[in-house]
């Protein structure tokens, strides 16, 4: 059993959902690609590339476009943006979009077409397949779920930022004698100093 489905219900739904999430990207690229048909990607500065009279701001035909079919323009901005940096050659139907968005900041192109190609191993085993934190580690980001040791201390610094909770946490891990004679160990020199 997986919580109240059996394990076969669950394969047949992470099927589906996999399928679905195809479609779902699919959709997405061809909003993306159309945006970017109405607005192709130009430098900053740079001019109207259709040489017609009729002059859009980028943010003015994609923000009409977005109206049009009933999208946020944020989402449609978005979505022009990635079709941009995943020429369709590139995108991966097997990889979501969600992961193509994460990937297409890595600036470099070629290393952004090699890391798409090449999922890391899965973390439950099975065959190499991306999942969100995979691309976010790729590119340097903050994953949801820590499993690493400085993953899971950037967590923690992150929910002490606050003085209140961060000495809270202190007061409440010092009297671990494990912790309190780790930190104030040679391994961490700048508690050395400070004591």
């Amino acid at each position: 059993m997986v919580d109240s489905v059996t394990r076969q219900r669950y394969d047949e739904l992470v099927k589906l959902g996999r399928d679905w999430g195809e479609m779902m990207s699919s959709v997405q690229w061809q909003l993306g690609d159309a945006a970017v048909e109405i607005e192709p990607m130009r430098s900053y500065g740079g001019t109207n590339p259709s040489g017609s009279e009729e002059l859009f701001t980028v943010s003015e035909a994609i923000r009409m476009f977005a109206e049009d079919v009933g999208l946020a323009y944020s989402t449609v901005r978005d979505y022009r943006w990635e079709a941009s940096r995943w020429p369709k050659e590139h995108r991966r139907a097997d990889v979501s979009h969600t992961i193509h968005k994460t990937l297409a900041s890595i600036p470099d192109e070629q290393k952004r077409f090699e890391a798409v190609d090449n999922p890391p191993a899965s973390p439950r085993g099975g065959p190499a397949r991306w999942t969100h934190d995979s691309a976010k580690r790729i590119v340097g980001w903050k994953v949801d779920t820590p499993e690493n040791v400085q993953e899971k201390v950037d967590a923690i610094h992150d929910l002490a930022a606050d003085d209140h909770v961060a000495a809270r946490v202190a007061t409440d891990f010092l009297p671990r004698p494990a912790v309190a004679s780790k930190a104030m160990s040679d391994d961490y020199p700048d508690y050395q100093m400070a004591a």
